[in-house]
């Protein structure tokens, strides 16, 4: 029997110590593989450290929610309601509250009284606010409402009246009075006579009458009339210097400071011209005043402030 060693692959018989298969060249003498009881122990590696196990993530917090009527947020707890949102204009307007400001001869701020009632009388004898050395007030000359947040003001048939400074134009009609400066001044609508002759045929000698189609009267202290001027067509200019109606020595009146005009419906219209003291209607009835506005009656001059006072609530 022939010895040898055969090719593991293709079963060649090879030489008993050949290296190569002669007839597939498969190596036929790998390195003897120890027995396992035999074969050394090698070095098991380290077991890695645990780990430690890493914290889960935190959950992301729930996204708000709203009412979809309201509007209003949701409570992510059930059990606890959800602060609800006030009303920012009511809020400004709980603690409103009406003042009235005297300005004195240099335009600065004097007294300030507090509109705490629902109606303050001001005068110069009766009344909540009295100035008692004010000779052009009456005893009781004016009342001043508050009604909701709004403040309105009115005449109590004083002597004097009580005027309010203009911001827009105003119609005039026949005698309302009107102060520009130190003048007051009355409006005077009605038709000049025809000119008729009287029943003896004798007609009434006269300047020409002018062509105007209104005229405006100085009212002098103690109620007599002092200068008349016609209108220039249907407009009429006062002020200091340049105008139908000029008033030269009133340090109070602009250059330039109000203008009436007639227009094609037959109402005469009252305009501040940009002047710097204001112009002044007298009321006839109960007026409403907002925050800024003017009032003037005998010889006080109010300024109204509506609203939160500085520093907090009077």
């Amino acid at each position: 029997m022939e010895l040898g060693l055969a090719c593991h692959v293709c079963g060649h018989l090879n030489p008993i110590r050949g290296q190569v298969c002669g007839r597939c060249g498969t190596i036929l003498a790998p390195e003897p593989v120890m027995p396992a009881t035999a074969q050394p122990a090698a070095a098991a590696p380290p077991a890695p450290a645990p780990r430690p196990a890493a914290a889960p993530p935190a959950a992301a917090p729930p996204p708000p929610r709203f009412d979809p009527v309201t509007g209003q947020r949701l409570s992510a707890d059930p059990d606890r309601p959800a602060p609800k949102t006030m009303f920012f204009g009511a809020l400004q307007q709980e603690d409103a509250v009406p003042r009235l400001v005297v300005i004195k001869g240099g335009g600065q701020d004097g007294a300030t009284y507090h509109l705490q009632a629902a109606t303050t009388v001001v005068g110069r004898l009766e009344g909540d606010i009295v100035f008692g050395q004010d000779p052009f007030l009456s005893p009781r000359h004016a009342k001043f409402t508050t009604q909701q947040g709004r403040l309105f003001v009115q005449d109590l048939d004083s002597q004097n009246g009580v005027f309010v400074r203009i911001k827009q134009p105003v119609p005039l009609a026949q005698d309302d009075a009107f102060l520009v400066g130190e003048e007051l001044l009355r409006l005077d609508t009605r038709p000049f006579s025809g000119g008729q002759p009287s029943p003896a045929g004798t007609y009434f000698y006269g300047s020409p009458q002018p062509e105007g189609s209104f005229r405006v009267v100085q009212c002098l202290a103690g109620g007599a009339d002092g200068r008349i001027a016609s209108a220039s067509g249907d407009t009429l200019t006062i002020g200091r210097e340049g105008n139908d109606l000029d008033f030269p020595t009133d340090r109070f009146i602009s250059g330039h400071h109000a203008r009436l005009d007639r227009h094609p419906d037959g109402r005469v219209v009252l305009t501040d011209t940009g002047s710097r003291n204001g112009t002044f209607v007298r009321i006839s009835a109960a007026t409403e005043l907002v925050h800024g506005d003017y009032v003037f009656l005998g010889q006080q001059l109010l300024r109204v402030e509506i609203g939160h006072p500085p520093g907090g609530v009077a």
